[in-house]
């Protein structure tokens, strides 16, 4: 067999917050980790995004980072790189685990021979995860997490190099002017993730443009007005779709959070039963919240869009063509500039993956 996935963290029950450290024993090369988190729910609807609850996800060895963001990042960049539909859940009742998925993909695709991670290159590689289990459900007391590994078994590979992804830079964004960002520049960029954060907003209301240049402006590699870059991306990017089995409200008292973030996300849906719903508005920036004609009516419903976990993707060349990408290496300085918006930030980041050659 060429492949296998083996469990790295068997389903282990977690209370309250804290930091899960876990020995990557695995030897085999790696292609990707699949990080489950559930947490069993006190109430129908959320009170924030999934996410929320996996504060932080790294992979370190000692002192060396290879993987740095929060669930929202983590989980918006496995979106953007496997061009699948989403990664959660859809059953959001009391009494029921609201499930999310996050991982890391050391390769452009599962099972690349060419990129992965090779556990022997290092000494002590270890998996830690950041979570509170009272974040997406403030009821919630109890969460349950899982780690696989997906490795090459029979088949011998070598290669070259794996994709380390971090968070480079983060912070809370004035309501007006421009925030200049050095990038570092010691490792090929295959692409980049800007987050805008604000519940209910849209990331382009929120930095409404962002441009890229070399050494002080000798050279500049984009300049967009972030509203139009999307709508040219939407020629790129797969559009995200989350599906939910959810409780509605007559008063619209129950909000249920979702992975696309833009302005006018397509909601579709019937109630189980007798009666009708509507939503009271535009649904915008991952926030839908459905008014029903009765008190507490089962739903179902999709709700489909873009920009997941209010992310944009900046890619950089061919994402398949290692040789294609943006060799930074060969730059003096690296300068990232974003413009806030109408509308003041909650949190924004910078998301960096690159080549990292063994």
């Amino acid at each position: 067999m060429n492949y296998r996935n083996t469990v790295v963290l068997a389903e282990k029950t977690l209370t309250s917050s804290g930091v899960e450290t876990i020995p990557i024993n695995v030897r085999d090369i790696v292609s990707r980790l699949t990080i489950m988190w559930q947490v069993l729910k006190s109430q129908h609807g959320m009170n924030s995004w999934a996410y929320s609850d996996i504060t932080k996800i790294e992979l370190v060895d000692g002192s060396d980072v290879l993987h740095s963001m929060d669930g929202a990042e983590n989980m918006a960049l496995c979106l953007y790189d496997r061009k699948c539909s989403t990664m959660k859940g859809e059953v959001w009742l009391s009494a029921c685990n609201g499930i999310s998925l996050y991982g890391i993909d050391f390769g452009r695709f599962l099972h690349d021979p060419e990129l992965a991670f090779d556990p022997t290159k290092f000494t002590n590689p270890q998996l830690k995860i950041s979570y509170n289990v009272a974040l997406m459900d403030t009821g919630a007391t109890y969460g349950y997490l899982s780690v696989w590994a997906d490795c090459f078994d029979e088949k011998v590979v070598s290669p070259v190099g794996f994709l380390m992804s971090k968070e480079v830079w983060s912070a809370v964004k004035p309501t007006a002017g421009y925030e200049a960002i050095d990038l570092p520049t010691d490792y090929p960029y295959r692409k980049m993730l800007v987050k805008a954060f604000k519940s209910a907003y849209e990331p382009y209301d929120l930095v409404d443009e962002v441009r890229m240049d070399e050494d002080n402006q000798k050279r500049i590699l984009f300049d967009f007005n972030l509203e139009d870059y999307f709508h040219i991306m939407k020629s790129q990017w797969t559009p995200i779709a989350d599906r939910l089995y959810c409780v509605g409200g007559n008063s619209g008292n129950r909000a249920y959070y979702v992975t696309p973030s833009g302005y006018y996300n397509i909601v579709g849906g019937k109630i189980v039963g007798d009666g009708y719903w509507r939503t009271e508005n535009l649904q915008r920036g991952g926030v839908f919240t459905p008014y029903t004609s009765t008190a507490a009516p089962f739903l179902q419903a999709i709700v489909e869009g873009y920009l997941p976990n209010h992310c944009v993707e900046f890619p950089f060349g061919d994402p398949m063509d290692i040789d294609d990408w943006y060799d930074v290496t060969r730059v003096g300085t690296l300068n990232l500039r974003l413009h806030a918006g109408d509308t003041d930030l909650t949190d924004c980041g910078v998301v960096l993956q690159q080549l990292r050659r063994y």
